[in-house]
Order: structure tokens, then sequence, then C-alpha cells
């Protein structure tokens, strides 16, 4: 997949259809739950709706709050491109693995939850995908081929183009979770 980095094709592939279909998607599969219902665990076992949120917080935070801003800045300094993006290998695979509908992975212990998740978890969510979108804005145009180490692994190297597909490939792949999450309690 090759996609050129300015509004005509970054933005509007990854931005308006990958960013706002997770806010959507996220305010829709909470609608009327009571809270009851978002801390209550499936029959079958896992994370709770509002801990599958808290996960999310934990995963799109360690990238807003890490690697990519400095990315981003390295990205802008280096002015105005016409590069293609093009995903890493290591990108690639990661982003692939994490398609909704494919093999569980182990989840890694900066992001595992296991008691109470923050309070208002839903909005403290979407406010990382306002995040994450905004930070898409600023390096939209530029160089999305600049590499860092993922927050989770100084071995894992992945570029800009690969951290923003990877965070929203990762969002769906967790609000398909949250839907499977409110059939089984009953909503």
């Amino acid at each position: 997949m090759t996609v050129r980095a300015g509004p005509s094709a970054f933005t509007a592939c990854q931005v308006e259809s990958g960013s706002y279909r997770v806010m959507d998607f996220a305010r829709v599969a909470v609608s009327g739950l009571p809270e009851s219902k978002l801390r209550e665990l499936p029959p079958d076992g896992g994370w709770n709706i509002a801990q599958v949120f808290e996960h999310l917080c934990r995963a799109n935070l360690d990238y807003l709050d890490g690697p990519l801003p400095g990315a981003i800045a390295k990205a802008r300094a280096r002015g105005r491109s016409e590069k293609p993006w093009r995903p890493s290998l290591t990108g690639g695979w990661l982003a692939g693995a994490l398609i909704e509908g494919t093999k569980p992975l182990p989840t890694v212990k900066p992001w595992r939850v296991s008691g109470e998740p923050r309070p208002n978890v839903v909005d403290a969510f979407l406010s990382t995908v306002e995040r994450v979108r905004a930070a898409m804005l600023e390096a939209d145009g530029h160089d999305l081929g600049v590499g860092f180490s993922s927050p989770v692994s100084p071995l894992i190297r992945l570029n800009l183009g690969d951290a923003f597909r990877v965070l929203v490939v990762h969002c769906h792949r967790h609000l398909g979770q949250v839907e499977r999450t409110r059939r089984a309690v009953g909503m």
C-alpha cells in the first residue's frame, strides 16, 4: 500500500475513514448502557467494556505522550514532502495482526487492565482519539517514514504512518470486542 503524504491521500484515508469511524462507533457502542453494564464482566471471561476502553486509553497515551510528538517534530523539521509513505515490515505485520477477527495477541504488560478503570473512561478514550486525529493532521504533508521505537519495546521499530495505522486498527479491533461484550452482558 502506498499513500502520498498530503491532504488528498493520508488525511482522507486514515483520519476521516479511520478515527472518525472509531469515535462514531464508540459512541454508538455505549449509548444507552447503564454504568453497571459497562463494568459487568462477560460470562465467558475477559475484560468488561470499561476495561477495554481503559486498555485503549493506555495504548493510545503511550504513543501520544511517548514517541509520536518527537517523530512528528522531526518530520515537520524536514519540511513538506511528497514522498510516498510505505509501511515498514514490522508496522505492516503489526497492523495486519491487529485487524478485527484475527487471532488474539497477548497484551503487553503496561497495557494490561485489572481492577477499576479510570473515571469517565469512555470520554477519556474519545479524548485520546481526538489527540490521535490532531497528531495525524499535524504530520499530514510531511515525511511519514520518520522512524522511532515503539513505546512497548525499543526492538520494535515503526514509522509515523505505521503508528497512525496501528492505533486506528487497534481501536477498531477492540471496539469489535466492546460490541461482543455488550451482547454477552445482555444489552
